[in-house]
Formats: structure tokens, sequence, C-alpha cells
């Protein structure tokens, strides 16, 4: 059973705003810490890497997160505004709106922040027609965003005006953000920074995005899929055995240096999630980016704590301001993403945010192309489960279902499993039974059904006049194209409809076998006498001699006669006609109802047959368990009572 997560009790929070607007000091006049740690930003003032500090409210902990304002900085920007429940940009009154302000808002948007406040900084240092004429901007500025309704409060770090305010309109919008699950079996956890304290090891510091940690487990460092072990947890300065979704963690790792370790690696649970270059996208350009973007354009993409120099590869030949479009990010790097996972685009030169987007299929596998993968992009994007759910069982051909499906669809099992028997009702999916059940589209299913007979013609072309082909032959040529149980499934419904017909380890089609009239009259010929002789069959090569058939002929022949059912192959030179032996198998069941044991010669005796004759067949009986051997004599076999066309013979 997946683990259940309490209530939460901590919140994130992260600042945003242009530079020298006055963040740091509004976390210090929040929480009574410093956050700017780097002695370089001590000594300049301004935020270079991500700060963090926190307060308690009734038992609650709100984290925050400083970013710097900096346009040098936004990737460090980006890293600390992912997965954070609420954001708090700031504007400075004596400096108004600026283009950091209105770029922070954007990555905001982008990012998938969907609650939080607006801090009028600095108001010591304006009077009140500044104070109003910024009001006036920042509401022109936030009304098409998530901002729109957001309180925006007055405040001075300097004389304490509008602190408490603020952090009471902080506490209401952290809380009001999106519920994370109360149970997830993924942990997710990007990575912000990595550092050495001395005689600790490597140490890394995020915020969790989903499932829970313990001390002890052991997790995967991506994109290497490195094994770690967890020594060590805290959260916000406490030893913790537990860290869960929606808190910040430093998590002190066995099994790695800390200059292995890079801003946007992740950890997580083992498989479940890949690292990749190319993922489906949805992507939406900024209307006021003031560029297009062209198909295959490099762009750097900034994912979490990550960021890659990447190509889009659009289904169109550019992109306006404004527009949405489906296209597959290619980067130069592996990167892990989830479902649905938003991500920011901006220009490599000049360096500037132009628009951002989501993951709609993360981790494309090599086959899928372009064409293919675009085609399915708008089912993938789907806000219905089942069209949703479909459209990825036809992108991926075919597929189980795990505790890992919501990486890729944004679905859990639970949730698949749920629509999976409407789809199946309509004819859309096909289930294939098995450990795990394997899903396919029934258009798919058709198609292997399609590529069965296609390779089942090859082989027979190959060994003319065959009417069947060894089964593994057949399962050597699609194992390429399908799994193995998948393919089990095709072969066992395709037998069940008559569509291929199969003979013990051979298969064939209806049509059976193309014979010359030649081959023809050899057959015919062949039968006849098989049925003529009953239990004495004539020896292939004496019958090939009378006939003047040349051996390797007429072993074709044979094999087709076995294959249709009309000759039953004992040994290499004896064949004989599956009514002949019935006969026989009666003939010895009567036989043994008299007696418990009997010899060979007694047997051959009671048949009237020459021992020639009579030891290939008892040696065939003893295989079909017809007879049981113990040294020269023969006991009833457990299947001696049932006919030979019975299911097992």
């Amino acid at each position: 059973m997946p683990e259940t997560i309490g209530p939460r009790t901590q919140f994130v929070i992260c600042l945003a705003g242009h530079i020298d607007h006055g963040k740091s000091s509004i976390v210090q006049a929040l929480t009574g810490g410093r956050v700017d740690r780097l002695p370089e930003e001590q000594r300049r003032g301004i935020t270079i890497d991500l700060g963090f500090s926190h307060f308690d409210v009734d038992g609650f902990r709100y984290a925050l997160i400083d970013v710097p304002g900096h346009e040098r900085f936004i990737h460090t920007m980006v890293a600390g505004a992912s997965g954070v429940d609420a954001a708090l940009l700031v504007v400075a009154a004596d400096d108004s709106v600026m283009p950091q302000t209105r770029e922070h808002l954007a990555l905001l948007e982008m990012l998938g922040v969907r609650s939080g406040v607006i801090a009028l900084s600095k108001c010591d240092l304006a009077d009140a027609e500044q104070l109003e004429i910024l009001d006036v901007e920042v509401a022109e500025l936030v009304a098409p965003t998530f901002l729109a309704t957001a309180p925006r409060i007055q405040i001075s770090a300097q004389d304490g005006r509008g602190i408490e305010e603020l952090r009471s309109a902080l506490v209401a919008a952290a809380r009001q953000a999106p519920r994370r699950p109360t149970s997830d079996k993924r942990f997710r956890m990007p990575i912000d920074r990595a550092f050495s304290p001395t005689g600790q090891g490597a140490v890394v510091t995020g915020t969790v995005w989903r499932g829970a940690a313990h001390v002890g487990d052991t997790l995967h460092l991506l994109p290497d899929c490195a094994p770690v072990r967890i020594r060590r947890m805290q959260s916000q300065g406490k030893d913790v055995d537990r860290v869960v979704a929606g808190e910040r963690a430093a998590i002190n790792l066995a099994g790695v240096k800390a200059t292995a370790i890079h801003r946007g690696d992740e950890l997580a649970t083992p498989d479940a999630f890949v690292p990749a270059t190319r993922h489906l996208v949805e992507v939406q350009l900024l209307a006021d980016a003031g560029v297009t973007l062209r198909h295959r354009q490099s762009v750097r993409v900034h994912l979490g704590a990550n960021q890659a120099t990447a190509q889009i590869a659009l289904g169109q030949k550019e992109l306006a301001p404004g527009e949405t479009a489906f296209g597959i990010l290619r980067c130069k790097t592996p990167i892990v993403a989830e479902y649905g996972q938003p991500f920011v685009v901006r220009q490599l030169s000049p360096a500037l945010t132009i628009g951002g987007g989501r993951i709609v299929s993360p981790a494309l596998k090599p086959g899928d192309r372009l064409v293919r993968t675009l085609a399915a992009a708008a089912g993938l994007s789907s806000a219905t489960p089942a069209e949703r759910l479909a459209a990825y069982i036809a992108l991926r051909r075919e597929t189980t279902l795990d505790d890992a499906s919501e990486s890729w669809i944004g679905l859990t099992r639970e949730e698949c499993e749920a629509v999976l028997p409407e789809l199946i009702k309509q004819r859309r999916i096909v289930r294939v039974t098995g450990t795990p059940p394997w899903y396919l589209t029934a258009e798919r299913f058709q198609k292997i059904k399609q590529q069965v007979v296609r390779s089942c013609q090859v082989e027979l072309e190959r060994r003319k006049p065959a009417s069947r082909v060894p089964l593994p032959v057949i399962l050597s040529a699609m194992s390429h194209r399908t799994h193995p149980t998948v393919l089990q499934a095709v072969l066992d419904e395709m037998t069940a409809r008559r569509e291929l017909v199969r003979n013990n380890e051979r298969v064939g089609l209806p049509s059976g076998a193309s014979l010359s009239n030649k081959q023809r009259q050899m057959l015919a010929a062949l039968l006849s006498e098989l049925q003529q002789t009953g239990p004495t069959p004539p020896f292939l090569k004496e019958f090939a001699e009378r006939h003047n058939y040349p051996l390797k002929d007429l072993e074709q022949i044979v094999q087709v006669g076995v294959d249709d059912g009309e000759i039953v192959r004992l040994t290499p030179q004896m064949a004989i006609t599956p009514v002949a032996l019935e006969r026989l198998r009666r003939n010895l069941a009567d036989y043994f109802r008299d007696r418990a044991m009997a010899t060979t010669s007694e047997i051959r005796e009671h048949w009237g047959i020459t021992r020639k004759n009579a030891v290939p067949l008892l040696e065939y009986f003893d295989q079909l368990q017809i007879t049981t051997r113990a040294g020269d004599a023969r006991t009833a076999g457990p299947r001696l009572a049932l006919p030979l066309d019975e299911p097992g013979s």
C-alpha cells in the first residue's frame, strides 16, 4: 500500500521581482534571518544564489525562497520558483515596474504558480502620489495574470510598516494553493544546491515535489541513475526521519561526492522517472515576445532546477507571438520531466524569455517520429482521461501500466484501470492477459495479425510446397515487432478464428500448400498406399524407389501430409495414417483389458506385424503416454483409453 502522508505542516513561498527591490530585506523582516549567505552577496548587496529562511504561524512552517532579480540569474530564479505553493511579487515604490518585474511575473505564470501576494516595498521612500501611481501601474501589470485579485500590500522593511499584514496574506495565499497528493509511491526532488560540509559528505537541498523519503532509503541520482543512500535529513534546520511533498529538505547522501552533483540533478525513486533528450511538449510564445519561434530553432529551456540547450521541432515553419503549438523538445543533454510539468523557453541571444509550455509526453523513444508523435499530441493533452490513455497506448504501441504511469500520462494506475473497461468495450483497446497485463490499440492488434500472415507467406514461399512452417521461425521473425506476450495472444486468436492453422509446433495458412500437378499426384499415391497398408506401411525409401520419385522431393510431400494432418511421421523412414494409428490404439486398449503387461513380441504377434514395424509404433505410443515402457515390456499408459485426436494427445 502507498504511504499516506498526513496533513501538511509546511508550505514553500518564493519571492520574485527586479533587482534591488528589497526582497532580501523583506525576508529578514519576516523571519529575522539573513539570506545573503555568500560573501559576494553581502559585499554587493544583491542576491546571486537562492536564499532560504522561514517563519512559523500556528504550528505551520512557511519556507521562503529568495531568488535573484538580475536578468543574468534567471535560471537561478526559475530553479527557486519551481514547485512552490505561492509567490510574493515585490515591486519597489521608488522604482515601480521594471524589466525583471515583468519577466519574473511571466515566469511565475509559465511555471504554474497560481496563488500569491504583491508587496509594494520601500514605501518609506515614496509619497502618497507616488504610491497611488505605483498601485495603478502594478494593477495594470497583473490584470491578465494569476495575481489579478491578489492583495497588494504597502510595506517598509525599514520601519516595519505592513509586515504583519504581509505575513497574514502570505499564510492565506499558501494555504489556498492546490492540495498535493496525500499518497504517491514516487519520490522526486530537484536539487537546487549541493555542497559538502566538513566531515559530512555530500548534502543536497531542494523542494520535495512528490512522495516521501526516509533515512536509509536508496534513491537514484538523475540523470546518471546512480544509486545513492540517504544518510541523514533535515527540514528547516531540524533533523527528521522523513520528508514529504511540499517540504524543503536538506539530504546527506552516501555513495556520491558533492562535486559530482549539479543544480538541476534530481533525487528520485528508482525507475519512476526516465532522463531523456526528447520530449513531446505544448509550447506557447508570449504575446509580447517580439520574435517568432522557428522550426528547429535552438533555445534555452528551463525546467525545474535544470536548464538545457535544445531545439524545438514544430509541425509548422514558425510560431508567432501569442500562438500555441505542439512540438518535440530535443535537448543536448538528458533532462528529467514528467507529464504536465511546466517549462520556460528563453532565446539564446540576446538572452530573453520568449515563452514556455508543458510536457505532454516525456521521455520519447527512438521510434517516436515527429509526424506520428505530433499526431498523438492532441489526445495526449486531452483533459478527458479515456482519450489521453487511448492516445498514450497508441503512441507506445504496446504498454503495461504501473505505479509510474502517472509520470508518463498524468493518470495513476487506478485512474487508468477505471477507464480501461469502456475503451475495451468500445473495441478501441485490447487487453492481453499476462503478469502484468499488456494493452494495445485494436488497430495495432490487427496490424500484428497482418504481419504474422506476411511472415507465414514469406516462409512458406521459401519452403515450397510446405503448408506449415516451424512456429519458432515465426516467433523469431516477429520478435522485433511485438512483445512475446502480445504475440502469443495474437497467435491464439488467429488459431481460434481459423485465420491461422496450427499443428503442434508448426503453423500455416488456411489456404494450405501450393502444389504442382506432379506433387499432387505424388501425395495422392503415397496416401493411397498408406491407407491400403494400414499398420504395415512401406518405408519411404522403398516407396520412392518403387515409384521413381527423388527421395528429397518425397520428403517435402510427406511434410505437407503431416502438416495437413493426413500423415503421422513415426521415424525418418516410417509414416502412417492417423486412422491406422487410432485402430492400433483401440486394439491395444482391448488387449490390455485382460493383462497387466506384455512384451514387444507379444504385442507384435497380437497386431500381426513385424518387429521392424512394431518397435517404432510402440515407441511413438510411449511418447504419447498410451503405453508405459518397462525394459522390453509395456503396461497401459495413462492415455491408453483416450482417442489420439483428444487434446493433449
